[in-house]
């Protein structure tokens, strides 16, 4: 009975990097079907991957290409615009929403934004959330450490050793953690959406009776305020 058991968790521990070998398998048959040109076999390749539980900026990015092959304006946003969640400041990602943009057929313009809030922004989205998580976490033991070497400083007298550099680390600290508890707020809060329909219609007021507003179509990028079961306040 025991080899028995011996025999069957090693073949549990030799099937391990086949299962974490399928996902991998049906990423490169997508790109292989994709050069091919064939793009509804290639999705089915990208969405295996999808419902096997993995995910990455790599393969949205595909995906949305794929999309935007099958002139799927509004499912190639909203895979490029998840693909912007895994890939910060990736050139290729940018230039290919820029692309589709031009193919949209709402034009809404971006407004200027307050500089304060461009640097913040651009502060958020430099450094992902896993590395802040880490860097928190290092300057808070960087700063217990000064904190101790301070007060060790002050039993024996020297009330101007290390001061200057405790200053230094609480300004450090909370300028990182003011960062990144924005980006988690920011993460938990903000909620958009793609208009996937042809065309849908904004109301002044959730009901059917409420004044038409105007029309946005497929591909539209929309901040949605609050929602209910049927309709979702949004902001441009």
């Amino acid at each position: 009975m025991i080899r028995i058991y011996k025999m069957l968790f090693l073949l549990m521990l030799l099937s391990i990097p086949l299962f974490a070998q399928e996902p991998q398998d049906s990423f490169r048959k997508g790109n292989q079907l994709y050069q091919q040109g064939k793009y509804e076999q290639a999705l089915d390749a990208y969405q295996s991957v999808l419902n096997a539980g993995y995910e990455s900026g790599e393969l949205y990015f595909n995906m949305g290409n794929t999309y935007y092959k099958l002139n799927k304006v509004g499912l190639a946003r909203l895979n490029y615009e998840r693909a912007t969640r895994f890939l910060k400041n990736d050139e290729a990602l940018s230039e290919n929403i820029s692309l589709l943009k031009q193919k949209l057929l709402d034009k809404i313009p971006q407004p200027p934004e307050f500089f304060l809030f461009k640097w913040r922004d651009d502060l958020l989205n430099m450094i992902p959330l896993n590395t802040q998580t880490w860097l928190i976490a290092i300057l808070f033991g960087l700063l217990l450490l000064t904190a101790g070497l301070r007060r060790h400083a002050l039993r024996r007298g020297n009330r101007h050793a290390y001061k200057s550099l405790l200053l230094f680390s609480v300004v450090i600290f909370v300028i990182f953690a003011v960062v990144y508890f924005q980006k988690i707020y920011t993460l938990e809060t903000e909620v958009y959406g793609i208009v996937l329909k042809p065309s849908v219609t904004v109301y002044a007021e959730p009901k059917d009776s409420g004044t038409e507003v105007f029309v946005l179509h497929e591909g539209a990028k929309v901040k949605i305020k609050r929602s209910n079961n049927v309709w979702r306040e949004i902001h441009l």
